[in-house]
Order: C-alpha cells, then sequence, then structure tokens
C-alpha cells in the first residue's frame, strides 16, 4: 500500500457565485472518484441545489448521489452593499419541488455564530467557536459555511457521524468525515479540498491585480501566478505611518 496520493485542486481566481456551476462539477466528479454518496450544499437561496438537480443529478454516472440543502438559521441578519437589511429564503416554490426530489433543508444555528445576549452588558454567549470561523478564513471566506453544512447535517441526522461526505458553497468544497457539532474536535476531519478561490476579494476585499503577477491564462509551465511578495493592507501601513 502507497504511503502517498495524489488529487487535484481547482483554485478558482476570485470568490464568488460565478464559480458555482464549476464548484458542483468538481464536488460530483469527486463524489464519483470516491464512491461518496452523498452532497451537502450550503445555499442561502436554493440556486446550487437547483443547478445541481437541473444539471448533474440526471446524468447516469451521478445516479444515486444524495443532495442535502443546508441553509442559514431563521432570523439571520443580512445587509445589502449600502448597508440596508435584506432577507434571503429559500423560495417556497423551490422548496416543494426540494421536497418532490427527496432533497432536505435543514436549518439550524450556525455552530461558529455567537448567541446575542438579552443584555449588552453581559457578554456574548459562544464568543470563542467564533474564533474558529476566523481561522478558517484563512482558507476563503466559504470555509467555515462548508465545515458547519457537514455539521448541521450530521446534527439532523441526514449525515452518519463518521460518514464520508462532500460540502460546497458557490466557490469551495471539500471531502469531509461528519460529526455533529459536540464533536467537532475530535471526529470532524477534512480529507480533502476540492476547490477554493485563490484571491480574497469578497471576505478581505483583495484585488487580484495586487496578488497575481500574470493572467493565470498567460502563464508557462512552472512559473507563479502569484509572487512571494505580500502587500500590506491598508491596516497595516497605517501602523507603519
Amino acid at each position: 500500500m502507497s504511503n502517498q496520493f495524489t488529487a487535484p485542486i481547482t483554485y478558482f481566481l476570485e470568490e464568488g457565485r460565478a464559480n458555482l456551476r464549476e464548484c458542483l462539477r468538481t464536488a460530483f466528479r469527486a463524489a464519483c472518484n470516491h464512491n461518496i454518496r452523498k452532497i451537502v450544499i450550503f445555499t442561502a437561496q436554493g440556486l446550487g441545489v437547483t443547478i445541481a438537480l437541473d444539471e448533474f443529478s440526471s446524468r447516469p454516472e451521478n445516479a444515486g448521489i444524495r443532495l442535502i440543502a443546508v441553509t442559514f438559521p431563521v432570523g439571520q441578519p443580512f445587509k445589502d452593499a449600502e448597508g440596508k437589511p435584506v432577507e434571503y429564503e429559500i423560495s417556497t416554490d423551490l422548496k416543494r419541488r426540494f421536497h418532490e426530489n427527496a432533497i432536505p433543508v435543514v436549518r439550524a444555528h450556525m455552530p461558529f455564530d455567537p448567541i446575542s445576549s438579552q443584555h449588552r452588558d453581559r457578554g456574548v454567549l459562544g464568543h470563542d467557536l467564533s474564533l474558529v470561523e476566523s481561522a478558517l478564513n484563512a482558507f476563503g471566506g466559504s470555509m467555515s459555511l462548508c465545515i458547519q453544512a457537514v455539521m448541521i447535517a450530521c446534527d439532523a441526522g441526514e449525515v452518519e457521524w463518521g460518514e464520508h461526505v462532500i460540502a460546497l458553497t458557490s466557490d469551495t468544497a471539500i471531502l469531509a468525515q461528519a460529526a455533529p457539532t459536540r464533536r467537532m474536535l475530535t471526529d470532524l476531519a477534512v480529507r480533502e479540498i476540492l476547490c477554493k478561490p485563490a484571491i480574497y476579494n469578497i471576505g478581505r476585499g483583495e484585488k487580484a491585480e495586487d496578488k497575481i503577477s500574470q493572467p493565470p491564462e498567460m502563464l508557462a509551465p512552472g512559473n507563479k501566478a502569484i509572487e512571494g511578495q505580500i502587500i500590506p493592507s491598508t491596516k497595516e501601513q497605517d501602523k507603519k505611518a
């Protein structure tokens, strides 16, 4: 038995929904290669599940792969680009369609979200777990959503404790060993990162032109797309000023 194996990773240039179809394609391909029978899709409005159902689930090679939708809990606050409150929900029609196709929609408190106290001077419950989310953001803003989706699906009984599944968002997909939230630190394991963004334009406001030496399609084999020099953020520059 070999003590190593090589697996491909797809890197998207930037974060965002534009990567959704390729992310789904990567996830289904990996599911077939690894004999994974469940794909957990974290979705705000059901788009990822809809595309998976319309474009991938009907293919013969994907027969037997079950879809599980995980979405934000009731009351999750969202704001638009102008800072105004906005709601994101899976429509009733889509919920009905998912139900007809045996796709459960799981909603629960996000494991890494703090619980707000009724009184501001009495602290924040679960604050330590929010630091886990911050740490996972080093892999991109969607990594924590993938991991939380696995735990939520396991908590709900849609995924077995110890079962290997694929979890994805619009731009990140992982192969993970599932565990309930209370066993996250002992049993949850990310086996493979299947795809992720290279530039964090949404989560950190990075710009590709500041990080990439030349467009990836122009690179010759062996050349590097990302230079070793790190451009300091505005906050770091302010500290030095």
